[in-house]
C-alpha cells in the first residue's frame, strides 16, 4: 500500500493527541496562541502563494469558490425544513446548525487533496476554503448571536462583533497569498525549484501547527454525550452534500482533480470554527466538540479511503 495514504492520519491524529498531552503538562496557552498566529500569518500564507503559483486560471476554476454556497447553505435548508425541532433549546439548535454547515476544508480536505494531486490539489481546495471565511463572518456569527439571544435569559449581548475588524485582520493574509500566487502565475513568473521543496515540508508542519491547538482545547468527555444524538449530520455531510456537489460540479467542470477536490470539500467534517463560534456566543460547546471529533473520524476512516482507493482519485 502507498505510504502516502497514511500521511493524512499522521498529520491530523498525532498533533491532536500531542495537544491533549501538552494541556496535561500545563503548557502555557500564550505559546499556543503564538503557534496559531505563526501558522496563519506565516506558513499558511506562504502555502497559499506557492500553490496558486502553479495554477493556470481557467473558466472551470471559477466554479470552485462558488461551490462554497451550496456546501454551506444546503445544510441550512435541511435544518429549517427537517431538523429545527430536533433540539428545543436555541443554544443547542445554533450549535447543531453551525456544526452541520461548516467544514474543515482548508486543513483536512486540503491535506487530502495534496496527497492525491500535489500542490495544485491543495490550491483547488483553498479556492473553496477561503470564501468560507466570509460565510463564517457574515452569516454564522450573526446567526450564532441570534440563537444566543433566543436561548439566553440575559437577552441581547452588550458586546457586538465588529465584522469589518474580523475581515481586516492578519488572519486573512492567506487570502492575499492566493491573490499573489495567481498574479505570479498569470505573469508567467518562473518559480524557483527550492520553493516547491519548502512547500512539501511546510504543508505537514502547517497541519501540525493547526491541529495541535485544537487538541489542546479538546475535551473528549463531551463526545459520547452527544455523538448518537448528532447522527443526522453524518448523512448530510458524507452522502447528501458530496452527491449533490458532484452532480453540480460535473455540469461546469471536466477536470477530474477539480471534481474530486470539490467532493472532498463538500464531505469535510465539522470545522473547529464551529467550536470557536459556540464558545464565542455561548452556545453548546460540548455538542460542537462532539461533532468535530466524530465527523473527523468518519471522514478519515470512511470517506477519505473511499476517495483515495476509488476511480475518483484518478
Amino acid at each position: 500500500m502507498d505510504s502516502r495514504f497514511f500521511v493524512v492520519f499522521a498529520d491530523i491524529l498525532l498533533p491532536l493527541a500531542l495537544g491533549m498531552v501538552l494541556r496535561r503538562w500545563g503548557l502555557s496557552r500564550d505559546i499556543l496562541r503564538l503557534i496559531i498566529k505563526a501558522n496563519v500569518v506565516g506558513v499558511a500564507s506562504f502555502l497559499s502563494l506557492v500553490s496558486f503559483w502553479s495554477v493556470h486560471v481557467t473558466r472551470e476554476l471559477l466554479w470552485l469558490p462558488v461551490s462554497i454556497l451550496p456546501i454551506c447553505f444546503l445544510p441550512v435548508l435541511i435544518f429549517y425544513l427537517f431538523q429545527k425541532n430536533r433540539f428545543t433549546n436555541p443554544l443547542d439548535q445554533g450549535s447543531y446548525l453551525i456544526s452541520m454547515m461548516l467544514g474543515n476544508i482548508g486543513t483536512l480536505a486540503g491535506l487530502c487533496a495534496y496527497v492525491l494531486y500535489g500542490e495544485v490539489g491543495f490550491a483547488y481546495v483553498q479556492l473553496i476554503a477561503v470564501p468560507q471565511i466570509l460565510v463564517i463572518v457574515l452569516f454564522c456569527f450573526p446567526m450564532a448571536q441570534r440563537f444566543y439571544e433566543m436561548g439566553s435569559a440575559q437577552g441581547k449581548r452588550e458586546e457586538r462583533t465588529q465584522f469589518i475588524k474580523l475581515l481586516l485582520t492578519p488572519n486573512q493574509l492567506p487570502a492575499l497569498g492566493v491573490a499573489a500566487g495567481l498574479l505570479l502565475s498569470g505573469c508567467q513568473v518562473e518559480r524557483p525549484e527550492a520553493v516547491g521543496t519548502l512547500f512539501t515540508l511546510l504543508i505537514h508542519i502547517s497541519a501540525w501547527m493547526g491541529m495541535m491547538p485544537v487538541g489542546y482545547d479538546l475535551h473528549l468527555s463531551s463526545v459520547g454525550t452527544w455523538a448518537f444524538r448528532l447522527w443526522p449530520i453524518f448523512p448530510v455531510k458524507f452522502i447528501f452534500l458530496p452527491a449533490v456537489l458532484y452532480g453540480l460540479t460535473v455540469l461546469f467542470v471536466s477536470d477530474p482533480a477539480m471534481i474530486t477536490c470539490v467532493i472532498l470539500s463538500a464531505g469535510a467534517p465539522t470545522a473547529i470554527f464551529a467550536v470557536a463560534a459556540s464558545q464565542l456566543y455561548g452556545l453548546n460547546v460540548d455538542m460542537a466538540e462532539s461533532s468535530f471529533v466524530t465527523t473527523t473520524l468518519v471522514f478519515l476512516f470512511v470517506l477519505y479511503p473511499l476517495v483515495y482507493f476509488s476511480g475518483l482519485a484518478g
